[in-house]
């Protein structure tokens, strides 16, 4: 196994990263004020490609393996963690739909729109006291002659303002076990309720949407073995989100390092400081460990391997390790990493919610620490 990025791997990085400085860094400040997605910006991205990435060419896509992806996202997250999360997010979904799902003719027609970003998706799985355990969600379908009747609440549901289409993973009352359904805005029984501001990543929407007998077509069915699909697409999710953390956490190092050659204490600047650079010598270490395990995992699964727990492994430690490297360096900002709404202060938001979304570092451990304990039972 090559241990080392290829020439084309590096260029997918060096473009998005040269793409997020250009296009996603000026913006973030305001996106982050305004709280609603900039539709300029949308276009802006799909008009360079990067909608669609995993997707099959014959769709508009640019059928990247999952290390080419993640390396996509670790450019992108150079210009803002939040908006690499939503095209992260888009892109995710209508992957699971091309390559996962069970998806039927009606449904594999839409998906030209959605790859090239001219119609946007959401992911609907969690509620209020169904997070870490979708199991115990309480939204439910019933199973009618005209289709699926759904009930129910969804919350903390990324994109919920702007999605044309929703993913959303009920329990099957009628069947037994969980169901994936396409359902679009404007159904009939369908209410988006709010947008969630949040401390950070407030460039997408994020909030609650309500079911009163909204009815969805069986033709829009994509999965009848819910549970265990939802399950599998997190475990991407948990390849690319630390992706994501990767990249913001070398920008906010990157920007740090900067700050420090030409800002002067006691006659010199900061960064000559010898206790200063064995801090970012042991953050730079650590960054590099966690870039390279999301590689690692990545190629596994383009290899085909099952990765449930290297995920977990690559989802623990890279949201860890952004976190404190992200702290260290507002604290190495002083009085301006406390600023409101600036690029360090940013970093740290989105930091704090990359431990939460896609399973919670508590999680994680859990599956780990569940899988060390099967194979110790094992050995005795």
């Amino acid at each position: 196994m090559a241990v080392l990025l290829s020439e084309r791997e590096k260029q997918i990085f060096e473009e998005a990263k040269a793409y997020a400085l250009e296009y996603i860094a000026p913006y973030a400040a305001q996106w982050e004020v305004d709280g609603v997605l900039d539709k300029d910006a949308v276009r802006n991205i799909a008009d360079h490609g990067y909608f669609g990435v995993g997707c099959p060419k014959a769709l508009g896509g640019r059928e990247y393996n999952y290390l080419e992806t993640a390396l996509t996202y670790e450019g992108l997250a150079h210009g803002d963690g939040g908006f690499a999360f939503f095209v992260q997010l888009h892109n995710n979904i209508t992957w699971d739909m091309v390559e996962f799902y069970d998806t039927s003719d009606e449904v594999r027609a839409l998906l030209p729109d959605m790859v090239a970003g001219r119609k946007l998706t959401a992911y609907a799985l969690t509620e209020e006291d169904a997070g870490s355990d979708p199991a115990m969600s309480k939204s439910y379908a019933r199973l009618c002659e005209d289709g699926y009747h759904v009930f129910g609440e969804k919350t903390w549901i990324s994109n919920c303002m702007d999605a044309d289409y929703f993913t959303v993973i009920v329990h099957n009352e009628t069947e037994g076990g969980m169901v994936i359904l396409l359902m679009e805005r404007g159904t009939k029984g369908f209410e988006i309720c709010e947008n969630r501001r949040r401390l950070g990543g407030n460039a997408m929407t994020c909030g609650t949407i309500r079911f009163d007998d909204a009815v969805v077509p069986i033709s829009r069915c994509m999965s009848k073995n819910g549970l265990k699909q939802a399950l599998s697409d997190i475990n991407v999710a948990r390849i690319f989100v630390p992706a994501i953390g990767i990249g913001m956490a070398q920008h906010a190092l990157d920007i740090t390092m900067k700050r420090l050659a030409v800002r002067e204490t006691f006659g010199q600047p900061v960064i000559k400081n010898q206790a200063i650079q064995f801090k970012l010598a042991e953050l730079s270490a650590k960054l590099e460990a966690a870039r390279w395990l999301v590689y690692h995992v990545a190629s596994q699964m383009d290899a085909g391997e099952n990765i449930p727990v290297p995920a977990a492994m690559a989802k623990l430690l890279g949201p860890n390790t952004v976190w404190e490297v992200v702290t260290e360096c507002a604290q190495l900002f002083g009085a301006a990493g406390f600023a409101y709404n600036s690029e360090i202060s940013r970093c740290v938001n989105m930091a704090r919610t990359m431990k939460i979304m896609d399973g919670s570092t508590e999680v994680q451990q859990i599956v780990i620490g569940r899988a060390l304990a099967k194979t110790a039972l094992k050995s005795v």
